[in-house]
C-alpha cells in the first residue's frame, strides 16, 4: 500500500487545488455583501460557573434570521448551554451593542437561537433559508466575524453535503475554504439561489469548515413562532458513516443491497449509515446492536441524510408514537421498533457549587464521554484551582478537570443533585467527610502509567469557609435567566 502513497497525495493535491480554484469563481459582489453585513452579529460571554469546560470570556458570531421577534440564529457552543452565562451581548453591524437572551439551545445539533432588540437596526426583510437539498461543488459565501473581527467573508465549495461530525451525531456538509477561528456561527450563502443553506460550527482551522444544513434551524424556528417550545427527540443511537465495500466484507452486507443503495444515492460516497455506539439506558439499548444499518424509518428510505432521520424521529416522538426501523444486520434486514425519548430533559439545567467543585447531572454528551449507566448521575468535571477537590480527586494532568461520577458524600448516598444539596449542611457543618466516586478519566500512575480503572474510589475531603458558600444554579426556562440560591 505505502508504494501507491505519492500517487494518493498527488491526487490529494490535484483534488484540493480543483476546489480551491473552483471558489475563486465564487461571486462576491461587493453590493451583495453590503446587502448581508448587517444580517451578521458578534455574540461575547461571561461564564461564572460551568458544569465541564473552561470558565472563561468567550465570542461567536451570530446572524439574524427573523427581524420582527428578533431572532439570531448562533451555536449551541457560542451560548454555552451547559455553564452559567449571566448575560450575552451582541454587537451588530453598525457597531451598536444589544442584550440578548438565549431562547433555545439544541441538545444535539450544534445550533441556538438567541433574541434580542432588532427594531431599529433599519432591516426590512428576512433572509431566506433553503430547504432544498445541497450537492457538490455548490458555490457558497461565508459570512462572519472571524477572530472577532468587525466583518469577515470567504469563498467556498461544498465538498461533501452528507457529513456527520460533533460530540452527538449530526448531519453536517463539509466546505472547503481557507478557515480562521471565531466563525462559529456563521451563514453559509448559496450565491446561485440567493439562500442561506447552512451554519459553521466548526473547522480544522485551515482548508475545510463544516456546517449544519439550516432545515435543523428552520425546524426550531417554525416552533418558536408558534409559540411552542422546540422538541428535540431521539433514539440515543450514536450513528456514523461506514463505507459499503467495508460493509459487504466484514458485515454480510449484499452486493445487491450495495449497488441498488449507491444507484439510489450517489452523493453518498459509497457510504452508509451505521450505529457506532449506543447510549446507555436510552431506548435504543437492548434493540439496536452497534454495526447495524438504517434504512428505513417509519416506512421512509434515510439513504445518507441524517437529518432526515433525526426530523422523522423527532416527529414521531411529539406525537407521541414509536419509530419503526428497518435495518440490516450482519447481511439480514430487520424490523425494530423504538420509543425515542425528549432529549430537552437531559440538557444541564442546574449546578450546584460546593467547596470548590461543580456538580451537576450527566446530560447526553457525558454520558457518552463517560459510558455511565445506572442510578449513579452526578458528576465533578471541574474544581476550582486550590480547594480540597481538585488536591484529592483524580484530575486530567496540568488542569483543573476530571470527570468523576458521585456515589457518596460523607454517609449519604448520592443520586440527583437533590440528594446533594440535602447532604451539604450537614457536610458544611462537620468541615471534613469523605467521597466516593468513580473515575470515568484517566490517572497518571506512580510508574506515569494511564489508569483506567473504574472501581470505587474513596477519598477524604477538607471544606472550610475560605472555599465559599454552597450554591445552587438553575435555568428558568420562561424567564431565560440562571437563577442562584444559596445553600445553608
Amino acid at each position: 500500500m505505502q508504494v501507491f502513497s505519492p500517487v494518493v497525495k498527488l491526487m490529494n493535491l490535484i483534488f484540493i487545488s480543483f476546489v480551491f480554484s473552483s471558489s475563486l469563481f465564487c461571486d462576491t459582489n461587493p453590493k451583495l455583501l453590503a446587502k448581508l453585513q448587517p444580517y451578521v452579529v458578534s455574540i461575547k460571554s461571561r461564564s461564572i460557573v460551568a458544569a465541564y469546560g473552561d470558565v472563561s470570556p468567550s465570542a461567536g458570531t451570530g446572524f439574524i434570521v427573523d427581524v420582527k421577534n428578533g431572532y439570531i440564529f448562533s451555536n449551541a457552543h457560542v451560548a454555552a448551554g451547559n455553564k452559567v452565562i449571566p448575560e450575552y451581548t451582541a454587537t451588530l453591524s453598525s457597531g451598536k451593542e444589544i442584550t440578548l437572551k438565549l431562547i433555545y439551545s439544541d441538545p444535539a445539533a450544534d445550533i441556538a437561537v438567541f433574541q434580542g432588540d432588532l427594531k431599529d437596526i433599519g432591516l426590512k426583510d428576512d433572509l431566506h433559508l433553503s430547504c432544498d437539498p445541497v450537492h457538490t461543488g455548490t458555490n457558497v459565501l461565508i459570512i462572519g466575524k472571524n477572530e472577532n473581527r468587525h466583518f469577515s467573508t470567504q469563498t467556498g465549495v461544498v465538498a461533501n453535503p452528507n457529513e456527520i461530525e460533533g460530540h452527538l451525531p449530526q448531519h453536517a456538509m463539509r466546505i472547503s475554504l481557507n478557515m480562521q477561528g471565531g466563525g462559529s456561527g456563521s451563514m453559509v450563502y448559496d450565491v446561485s439561489s440567493g439562500k442561506v443553506i447552512g451554519i459553521i460550527f466548526a473547522s480544522n482551522m485551515s482548508t475545510s469548515a463544516f456546517a449544519l444544513p439550516i432545515t435543523y434551524g428552520v425546524d426550531i424556528l417554525k416552533a418558536l413562532k408558534a409559540g411552542q417550545e422546540p422538541k428535540k427527540f431521539g433514539l440515543g443511537a450514536i450513528l456514523g458513516y461506514c463505507s459499503l465495500s467495508d460493509l459487504i466484507k466484514y458485515y454480510n452486507l449484499s452486493e445487491d443491497i450495495a449497488k441498488d443503495y449507491a444507484k439510489k444515492y450517489p452523493d453518498s460516497f459509497f457510504r452508509m449509515l451505521k450505529v457506532q455506539s449506543i447510549l446507555p439506558d436510552s431506548p435504543a439499548e437492548g434493540i439496536l446492536e452497534v454495526g447495524d444499518c438504517v434504512l428505513e424509518v417509519d416506512g421512509n428510505e434515510i439513504g445518507p441524510d441524517l437529518y432526515k432521520l433525526d426530523k422523522i424521529v423527532n416527529e414521531l416522538g411529539t406525537s407521541g408514537k414509536k419509530a419503526e426501523l428497518l435495518v440490516v444486520r450482519y447481511g439480514e434486514k430487520i424490523k425494530l421498533s423504538i420509543a425515542p425519548y425528549n432529549m430537552n430533559e437531559h440538557q444541564v439545567s442546574r449546578m450546584v457549587v460546593f467547596g470548590g467543585a461543580t456538580f451537576f447531572e450527566a446530560d447526553d454528551v457525558m454520558i457518552r464521554r463517560s459510558g455511565l449507566k445506572g442510578k449513579n448521575r452526578v458528576l465533578i468535571t471541574n474544581a476550582r484551582l486550590g480547594s480540597s477537590f481538585i488536591e484529592k480527586l483524580p484530575m486530567f494532568p496540568g488542569t483543573n478537570h476530571a470527570l468523576i461520577c458521585v456515589e457518596k458524600l460523607g454517609n449519604y448516598d448520592i443520586f440527583t443533585l437533590d440528594d446533594v444539596i440535602k447532604a451539604i449542611p450537614t457536610l458544611i457543618k462537620n468541615g471534613r467527610f469523605t467521597i466516593a466516586f468513580r473515575n470515568y478519566g484517566i490517572k497518571i500512575g506512580y510508574d506515569e502509567k494511564v489508569i483506567f480503572n473504574q472501581g470505587r474510589l474513596l477519598e477524604e475531603i477538607n471544606v472550610f469557609e475560605h472555599d465559599g458558600s454552597a450554591e445552587e444554579f438553575r435555568f428558568d426556562k420562561t424567564s431565560h435567566d440562571w437563577t442562584v440560591n444559596r445553600i445553608q
